[in-house]
């Protein structure tokens, strides 16, 4: 049973911001957030709003018409924006620590704030990474599988196909890298839309996400090396770019160890491989609403301390008339370290 609150409102909701602005240091989805729809994560916090609220985000086309030229009147031949609406459900997420031992002084209460502020930033730093991962490798609509090297730009046969058709040649290849790219600018039939790059100092990008054993076999290929050591400085501060493995043909290459895989892969269902992310724009939805929660309590009398943090959010990954909006899923087989 509680006892009572050891910390002024003041205080309160002072440690309570600092939470949030610690958590999201540490988000590693932080890099690709942005509040526009040309982000790979499009981010949007509402303050006044509150837990189980729903967020609702546009997914946006680009314009097809041609425009008018010279004194042609505009007005009368204006295009239609084609604007497509997803909502995300937010939810409470938190975690608490508690202390055992008697606080008797005002520097042990502040060296528990402070560990406790640098667990709790990290649980939901991680919590939110993992949900991110969770939701945009959900029941992937639009698939390539990695073809021994092999894939080409008309090799559409690769996007339907599952995990059970692997085999232990087909790794990453950078042929799979630039087949993704066109297959993500020209759409197939009527239910997918052409999926639009992020834009960074008027140039274009698409993110591949991989797993740290896919990157290990990725900077074994003769080709991505040759490219690195011919590679010119970016020259940009862009977050797009920070920690990222390379660039090949306009995709931005990146590693995480949240990148789904298994054991169950090939006819024999015993491969290992790995379901790498292939994204552009607007990939996926991150809402968060209300304030950041930072609750102190003391307990049996005074003699223990406890601290509950938590942020309010959603996520999901966008989808447009049940198809995948800016994601591939994308299957390798890849070396396997853990055994």
């Amino acid at each position: 049973m509680a006892d009572s609150n050891w910390a002024s409102g003041l205080q309160v909701s002072r440690w309570a911001k600092q939470l949030y602005y610690e958590t999201a240091k540490e988000i590693y989805f932080e890099k690709f957030m942005g509040d526009g729809s040309d982000s790979m994560i499009q981010a949007k916090h509402d303050m006044e709003g509150s837990a189980g609220k729903d967020v609702t985000f546009g997914l946006l086309t680009n314009l097809s018409g041609s425009g008018v030229s010279g004194d042609d009147s505009l007005e009368g031949n204006e295009e239609a924006m084609s604007t497509y609406s997803q909502t995300v459900s937010t939810a409470m997420k938190r975690n608490a620590v508690r202390d055992t031992g008697s606080f008797d002084n005002s520097k042990v209460l502040f060296d528990f704030r402070k560990e406790a502020m640098s667990v709790l930033k990290t649980w939901l730093a991680e919590k939110v990474d993992s949900d991110i991962f969770t939701s945009l490798a959900a029941s992937p609509t639009r698939t390539f599988r990695a073809d021994d090297g092999s894939s080409t730009v008309a090799a559409r046969s690769n996007e339907s196909s599952t995990a059970g058709s692997l085999t232990s040649a087909d790794s990453i290849s950078l042929a799979d890298v630039s087949a993704m790219k066109r297959l993500a600018q020209v759409p197939e039939g009527s239910t997918e839309l052409r999926m639009r790059p992020v834009r960074v100092e008027g140039k274009d990008y698409y993110v591949l996400l991989v797993h740290p054993e896919v990157a290990y076999d990725l900077t074994q290929l003769s080709e991505w090396q040759q490219a690195q050591r011919e590679a010119q400085s970016r020259g940009s501060d862009n977050p797009l770019f920070s920690g990222a493995l390379g660039v090949w043909d306009g995709v931005v290459i990146h590693a995480h160890e949240n990148i789904s895989q298994a054991d169950t892969g090939g006819s024999g269902s015993n491969l290992h491989y790995s379901v790498n992310l292939f994204m552009g724009a607007q990939a996926g939805l991150y809402a968060r609403t209300g304030e950041p929660v930072w609750v102190e309590k003391t307990f049996d009398y005074g003699n223990q301390l406890g601290v509950a943090g938590g942020l309010i959010y959603g996520q999901a990954k966008a989808t447009f008339n049940s198809e995948d909006y800016a994601t591939i899923a994308y299957y390798t087989q890849n070396t396997d370290f853990t055994s």
